[in-house]
């Protein structure tokens, strides 16, 4: 009896001991400097069953959960959509070919693949080209009526529709619907900076009054309103400078995609008669040729590792366009509402406006964001949503950050950042194969951002090396 009390007290007192230690380590985190005056949840549970709650504090409140809110959107399309799930855009005529031509139509219809690219477009054209086709007696036709909710995301700030991570969505995107564009010094002081785009286009117009000058710091700015192709650029940029680059985002997509395409027609021998615009695809249309899209658990592996917003809000989307037959927000948060209830997820703990995480509508609890991780581990699409993860100093938006720690390489983990918001959510690989998940939401500060990220990073790294 003696030696079973002994026991006992061993235990209750190294499990006293190590709740200490993360209560401590808890209290540095929100005695940090950089964190003063903000609203911070923490919640740190074992990863198995039943869980033991090491941390958590504001956990059961909601915060602005920046992009982990692509955590859901991932979560959502593997167990909906599958992760072997393929997008197939299909380009339609209504017409017949006679000769070297096509009498008829040709129509790209938008199916909700946030990866087409100018070379997919290429090869679809290639195959036109191989029927002996070499006119095209009608219009290129984008059909973009898959999707009900176009252009941008619920609660966007008007302020940064012009950079490439607040992309147009559509039914149909483009190389991510933005092209980087690079602003490199002039060759003789006082003259333009040069300033180039990739892809090439001349759907954008450059406004270019970035002055080459011969000493001083790099300082130019950049704006485009949205309904505009004209892209302003002034400022300056020293003789010594090493070339810049930005993405900026495409206006009016549907449209830059047809032409876009009538381009690669042209280049291949293909002349087109007619215009392109934007209108659906009539019922007696036949499919001329098709391009298919990587795996679901490829794309989610682009989506997370460099947080791609228009992947995010395309992918949602596509969820209700599989399910209710149109790519509606409505019926996606609807369809998430039952996912998440199916789960043992309370619905109220999570209110999302968009898929991506930009909107500053979106409130979701650290609570709700461990559990989703934690079922996420009982799913047959956990591979691919775990591999899908940035991994602490190896890649993804976490290659830099945990360098050169114990806890490089172990982190595994979404990120998140707008304004006054970061957040880190993922699993921590520990000593003996152990696990711990984790969510923690920051929000409201008013310190430099990256002081606050190395205020959670040190957070997080304590816990590698914790028994």
């Amino acid at each position: 009896m003696r030696k079973l009390v002994l026991v006992f007290v061993s235990t209750l007192a190294l499990f006293c001991q190590v709740y200490a230690s993360h209560e401590d380590l808890l209290q540095k985190l929100l005695s940090d400097s950089a964190l003063k005056g903000s609203l911070v949840g923490v919640f740190v549970q074992t990863a198995d069953e039943p869980p033991q709650t090491l941390c958590a504090i504001n956990e059961t409140n909601r915060f602005m959960p920046a992009s982990n809110v692509k955590l859901f959107t991932s979560a959502l399309a593997l167990e909906r959509l599958g992760e072997d799930f393929t997008f197939t855009t299909p380009l339609l005529t209504d017409g017949q070919i006679e000769s070297e031509t096509l009498n008829g139509n040709l129509y790209l219809k938008g199916v909700g693949d946030p990866s087409l690219t100018r070379d997919r477009l290429k090869a679809m054209a290639k195959i036109l080209v191989s029927k002996g086709i070499k006119f095209v007696n009608g219009d290129v036709v984008v059909d973009v009526s898959a999707f009900v909710d176009n252009r941008w995301g619920l609660g966007w700030s008007w302020d940064y529709l012009h950079f490439g991570y607040a992309s147009e969505v559509w039914a149909i995107a483009l190389d991510r619907n933005s092209v980087t564009v690079q602003v490199a010094p002039s060759a003789i002081e006082g003259q333009p900076a040069q300033i180039s785009s990739f892809p090439p286009t001349d759907w954008l117009i450059f406004e270019n009054r970035i002055r080459t000058v011969k000493s001083g710091r790099s300082l130019w700015s950049v704006w485009r309103e949205p309904w505009e192709r004209v892209v302003r650029f002034w400022g300056q940029i020293p003789l010594s400078a090493q070339p810049e680059t930005i993405r900026v985002s495409i206006p009016s997509v549907p449209h830059y995609v047809g032409e876009t395409f009538r381009s690669i027609l042209h280049e291949l021998g293909i002349r087109v008669s007619g215009s392109v615009r934007v209108d659906l695809t009539p019922q007696r249309a036949n499919v001329i040729a098709e391009t298919n899209s990587q795996t679901l658990k490829e794309l989610i592996w682009w989506l997370n590792k460099f947080s791609d917003n228009l992947y995010a809000e395309m992918l949602l989307r596509a969820v209700a366009l599989k399910e209710k037959g149109r790519g509606s927000l409505n019926d996606a948060f609807a369809i998430l509402e039952q996912q998440l209830r199916n789960w043992g997820i309370e619905p109220e703990d999570v209110r999302l406006f968009d898929g991506s995480g930009l909107s500053r509508l979106n409130i979701v609890t650290p609570r709700a964001i461990v559990q989703l991780l934690r079922i996420a581990r009982t799913r047959p699409w956990f591979s691919a949503f775990k591999n899908s993860l940035p991994i602490a100093g190896v890649d993804g938006t976490l290659r830099t950050r945990f360098r050169g720690t114990s806890a490089e390489g172990k982190i595994l983990a979404k990120t998140g950042y707008i304004g006054s918001v970061v957040s880190l959510s993922g699993y921590i690989q520990r000593a003996k194969d152990s696990e711990l998940i984790f969510s923690i939401l920051v929000n409201h500060y008013n310190a430099p951002s990256r002081q606050v990220q190395l205020a959670v990073d040190r957070f997080v790294a304590s816990f590698v090396e914790m028994r």
